[in-house]
């Protein structure tokens, strides 16, 4: 006969394991789906998204004067004395952002850490974003075969990888450290590892 759990015991954790799992999916999916219904609106496309793709041209268009190629932007158009590229929506870091920050909000974690979280990895991305556009123009510039692999499929698997491994990476970071007392103990034979709850670290 299986003895009934007392007072104090810890829970299912099978089943508090699939509760926070559905809690974070759904918070996960809740924040995406908020981001492509308000993608959906004119004037978010004129006021937010359209000036982001701006800001990725002119920032592009500096990058490679550096290299001294000589462009100009117009509007969203990166203009050279031999090739033109213009950036349109797909290139630029807004989605990879929108799905690493989803991420962050659905993770229990102090908010502080998932500001400065979410404002690094959208500078890193956004810069990551210029070598993206730069790459297009060199390959387009010298006709490549490769631009539209790079265009299409390349870059875009970047993206996607590289938020995966820095919201990873930003999990690693919030967890506190495992005291040395209990790394010691759980080297044991016949250990038990500590059942401490998940507690993300403070500022």
């Amino acid at each position: 006969m299986k003895r009934a759990a007392s007072f104090g015991e810890i829970p299912n954790r099978p089943a508090s394991r699939r509760k926070d799992m559905a809690h974070f999916l759904a918070i996960f999916l809740a924040v995406v789906a908020i981001y492509y219904c308000l993608t959906l609106s004119p004037w978010i496309d004129a006021k937010v998204l359209y000036p982001v793709l701006k800001a990725n041209a002119r920032g592009t268009s500096a990058l490679l004067n550096l290299g001294g190629f000589k462009t100009t932007v117009e509007g969203v158009i990166i203009h050279g004395p031999a090739y033109s590229v213009a950036v349109r929506r797909g290139c630029d870091p807004v989605e990879p952002m929108v799905l690493f920050a989803a991420g962050v909000v659905a993770f229990p974690a102090p908010w502080r850490r998932r500001l400065q979280g979410i404002f690094a990895v959208a500078f890193f991305l956004f810069a990551l974003n210029l070598v993206r556009i730069a790459s297009l123009y060199l390959l387009g510039l010298r006709k490549s075969p490769l631009l539209d692999a790079f265009h299409l499929w390349y870059w875009p698997a970047c993206f996607i990888i590289c938020s995966l491994l820095l919201w990873v990476l930003w999990i690693r970071w919030i967890q506190p450290p495992l005291p040395a007392s209990s790394s010691t103990n759980s080297d044991r034979p016949g250990a038990t590892p500590p059942s401490a709850p998940f507690r993300p670290r403070d500022a």
